[in-house]
């Protein structure tokens, strides 16, 4: 049986094997009320900076909607981040789609996301929706067991995004571009730029074009932005895997 996880929010000094944790919070809630966690189970730690644990459950209680866990820690491993560091920046799905999206984009292993603004747009995220995603990514990373949660990063533009940096190379998804077994991206980051329901407009594609973008197609059909982000991230993923 799976050990259930919990996702530690910031740890003084990190994991260490031996120590004692003290739980509060939703997690521990969840662990006590939904998952039964007792004394004497194991459960596995995640520290949202790159460490997993295994850890003995020393104590347990719970009472009036509150709950307080006693961890002892055991083996702390490192975990790699996947690599390239893939960041996907896309034009956002209408409704709960989105959240389906984020909660994919973090099993493929993408590092993170942001929302992208494109001619033909029509969703503009406030910041309650973004810190939304930001929780629907944690709970994505701790059912994958991922080290770090993906990032969820604010709005840019389509000029921003095809800003180059050092060492990332920009890849926009489109249909009129190169199969994506034609790619050729060195580097050891990824910047994939998936535009909106209506697609990219020719000034867009022309722009990207001339910033030095490669323009790659990941299949023979139109796809909806959240399948087109995740079958993407998917690809590029599994090239270096």
């Amino acid at each position: 049986m799976a050990k259930h996880r919990l996702w530690l929010d910031s740890i003084p000094g990190g994991l260490r094997p031996g120590q004692t944790m003290l739980i509060e919070g939703e997690e521990a809630w969840h662990a006590v009320s939904v998952k039964r966690v007792v004394p004497g189970e194991e459960v596995e730690l995640l520290d949202g900076q790159g460490h997993r644990a295994t850890a003995q459950v020393q104590a347990v209680e719970g009472k009036k909607g509150r709950a307080r866990l006693v961890a002892l820690v055991g083996q702390v491993e490192a975990l790699a981040e996947p690599a390239p560091r893939l960041t996907v920046l896309t034009a956002v799905p209408k409704g709960g789609r989105v959240d389906d999206m984020i909660d994919q984009l973090s099993q493929a292993g993408a590092a993170a996301w942001g929302p992208l603004h494109a001619t033909r747009s029509v969703v503009d995220p406030r910041p309650a929706k973004l810190d939304r995603l930001e929780r629907i990514a944690i709970e994505a990373a701790k059912q994958c067991g991922r080290g770090r949660a993906l990032a969820v990063l604010p709005p840019c533009t389509l000029a921003d995004a095809l800003r180059p940096e050092p060492g990332v190379s920009v890849l926009v998804a489109d249909g009129s571009g190169v199969a994506v077994g034609d790619l050729s991206a060195g580097g050891s980051g990824l910047r994939l730029l998936v535009g909106p329901e209506g697609g990219w407009t020719d000034e867009e594609l022309g722009q990207a074009r001339a910033a030095g973008a490669g323009v790659v197609r990941f299949g023979p059909h139109i796809m909806r932005i959240e399948t087109a982000a995740v079958v993407a991230a998917g690809v590029l993923m599994s090239r270096s895997a």
